[in-house]
């Protein structure tokens, strides 16, 4: 992230820091993050603004007449411009200062309150390189409340506008155009650190735009306040310095710092023995919310065991659907193998009981006849036949099938279904506890399901607790920040002074080489032409941190002790200086724009004030895009400069508007 002519990347700025401080990377980044401070190496690339019109209408109020007035300047661009009279009090002040008024957003601003209730309507149209803007206001003459009057910012890009802003005249409005300001110019917001408040206040388009317009003499060399080094710092901004952003930034924290730090060591209206009585108080009232909210659910858990629970139940539903069909198949088995077995049994019983009855029949040896009842001779049955039929005698009887039925076939079938009825029933048995199981499985599931449930329906005094604890860890903090500590050096204690100590170090170190060179040429080029704007005995000047020093006439001397004559000429040279030589190095955030107010006042000589529109008109001519606006009464020495389309005048006892 380096560029040209700058000597340390935002890497190198962090490790160099980090190294000085003795501190951590982390730390040092998260101390500058918190601290809003912003490394800014890059050198900016420069921007032009061009005004390019300005239409008011309105009422004028004078000594109790009222007259309608109508103001036009059209057609501005790049160059110079000159808003003339042959008189004062034409209106060349008040038209410059609407001009400002719409660029910083600050109305009425330096409109003079009685001109700033004429107006009724006022459109002014500025452009930042190819980008138009127009700034649109409304309100009823006499009225003077910014607040009640209606405004509107609008960017155009070709042929489509885009409303930016749109509402009253206020604080809305400024803040919309210092942001378009900030942004398309490439500038940053600098600190300053006020002593006597111990705050650190923000510069912004206000500061920077004051810069753009010198209407006579002023306390400050360049813009319009002194406090906190803002002339020094404007003009740093202007050039393109890299770091000076950062630099006043860690500049005003550091000093912020140090004084709360040291305030903090002298003060020492605590007593910390009732300030840690009462902070051990709040640890044990903390402990004992922490013990409550411990004992309360975990919600977040709840929800994701519910999403478990509710996933294993599906799957044990299952189980115990699979499982109550298997016992059903198990117990039609046992049932079916039961009625095999009792068929098996019964087929073999009968067939024995009729092997029985016929041999048992056969080995009757009747006495008489069972037809008729005659009686049989008595050794119809010898002794020696073994085998004969009981009624007629056969003795060649052929043995009965029933005799000589091999009944193990039968045997075999009774046991192998015994077999199969016991397995069947081992199987139901098995079937039924595996069954059983898995459906007490699933009605735990239920039963865990359905308890999560009811305490998640529950109240959740989780954020209460919570809270509560939060506010004993603020007090308890609050407590802390009031206790006295002993007062350690600051270098080697104050984590924070001793980071910012060192990257205000680092980064004046980063700056300081090509603040130095382009502050030279500054220098130079002010001290030409202020002596060509008729300051004279000038025999050197130089910028300090919050003032100009000069020497004159063999005498020391600073810009505050400088005529009125001499404080415009420098403030005209210091503004021109800087526009050339911000401008001419091409990287720096000049937008090229210069309004001079009455110029010649304070006695300028002729040569001079010819001097001062020759350096003006060349640095217009040698640079292209800047636009200088000089308001004047009108003067010989304009004529060969600034050419008669470029000029709006007043003639004779005309005003402007």
């Amino acid at each position: 992230m380096t560029e040209k002519n700058t000597s340390i990347s935002i890497n190198e700025w962090h490790a160099a820091i980090t190294k000085r401080a003795g501190s951590e990377p982390e730390k040092v980044i998260s101390i500058l993050e918190e601290l809003k401070i912003r490394p800014r190496p890059v050198l900016p690339r420069a921007r032009t603004l061009n005004l390019l019109s300005i239409q008011m209408t309105g009422k004028k109020c004078e000594k109790n007449q009222e007259t309608p007035f109508s103001f036009e300047w059209s057609g501005l661009s790049d160059g110079l411009w000159a808003l003339l009279s042959e008189g004062n009090f034409k209106g060349k002040s008040s038209t410059l200062a609407v001009f400002r008024a719409a660029i910083q957003g600050k109305f009425p601003g330096k409109i003079k309150l009685d001109v700033w209730s004429w107006i009724a309507n006022l459109k002014v149209q500025f452009k930042i390189d190819d980008t138009s803007y127009e700034i649109e206001l409304q309100k009823q003459p006499t009225e003077t409340d910014e607040n009640n009057a209606k405004a509107s910012l609008v960017r155009i890009i070709g042929s489509i506008a885009l409303p930016l802003y749109t509402g009253f005249a206020g604080e809305g409005l400024r803040t919309a155009i210092e942001n378009v300001f900030m942004d398309e110019l490439g500038f940053d917001h600098f600190h300053a650190y006020r002593s006597n408040k111990n705050t650190v206040v923000e510069h912004g388009w206000t500061a920077l735009s004051s810069a753009l317009f010198v209407t006579g003499p002023g306390p400050a060399i360049f813009g319009d306040h002194t406090e906190d080094g803002l002339p020094l710092r404007l003009i740093q901004m202007f050039i393109g310095l890299p770091w000076v952003s950062t630099y006043t930034a860690i500049s005003a924290a550091l000093k912020k710092a140090k004084s709360e730090y040291d305030k903090t060591q002298s003060d020492n209206l605590a007593d910390n023995f009732k300030v840690s009585e009462r902070i051990n108080s709040l640890k044990e009232e903390k402990n004992k919310k922490e013990f409550e909210l411990s004992q309360l659910p975990d919600r977040n858990y709840i929800r994701k065991e519910l999403s478990s629970l509710d996933y294993k139940l599906s799957l044990e539903q299952e189980k115990v659907i699979t499982l109550r069909n298997e016992l059903n198949k198990a117990q039609t088995l046992v049932q079916d193998s039961t009625v095999a077995h009792a068929e098996a049994r019964r087929m073999l019983q009968q067939t024995k009981d009729e092997a029985a009855a016929g041999y048992v029949f056969r080995k009757l040896q009747p006495v008489c006849c069972p037809a008729c009842e005659a009686k049989l001779q008595p050794d119809r049955f010898s002794t020696h036949i073994i085998q004969a039929c009981g009624l007629c005698g056969n003795e060649s009887l052929q043995m009965d099938g029933h005799e000589v039925i091999d009944f193990n076939e039968l045997e075999i079938a009774v046991n192998d279904s015994d077999t199969a009825r016991k397995n069947a029933v081992e199987a139901l048995a098995e079937a039924k506890n595996d069954f059983i199981k898995a459906d007490e499985s699933r009605d735990v599931t239920l039963e865990q399901l359905n308890k999560l449930g009811d305490i998640l329906s529950g109240s959740d005094d989780t954020d209460r607790i919570l809270l509560e604890i939060a506010g004993i860890d603020g007090r308890i903090e609050e407590l802390n920040s009031m206790l006295v500590t002993a007062s350690p050096e600051i270098s080697q204690e104050n984590e924070i002074i001793r980071v910012l100590n060192s990257a205000e170090i680092i980064t004046k170190k980063a700056m300081e080489g090509l603040q130095a060179e382009i502050m030279k040429e500054v220098e130079k080029e002010l001290f030409d032409l202020a002596e060509r704007f008729g300051v004279r005995n000038l025999e050197a000047l130089s910028f300090k941190a919050h003032r100009m020093d000069l020497r004159q006439g063999g005498v020391d001397v600073t810009f505050s002790g400088l005529n009125s004559g001499e404080n415009l000429r420098i403030r005209v040279a210091a503004a021109l200086a800087t526009l050339k030589v911000a401008r001419s190095r091409g990287f720096g955030r000049h937008p090229g724009l210069l309004i001079l107010d009455s110029p010649a006042a304070s006695e300028m000589s002729a040569d001079n004030f010819s001097a001062l529109i020759g350096a003006v008109a060349a640095t217009v001519n040698e640079i292209p895009g800047i636009q200088v606006i000089v308001g004047a009464i009108m003067r010989s020495e304009l004529e060969p400069v600034v050419p008669q389309e470029r000029r709006k005048i007043a003639v004779g006892a005309e005003t402007l508007f």
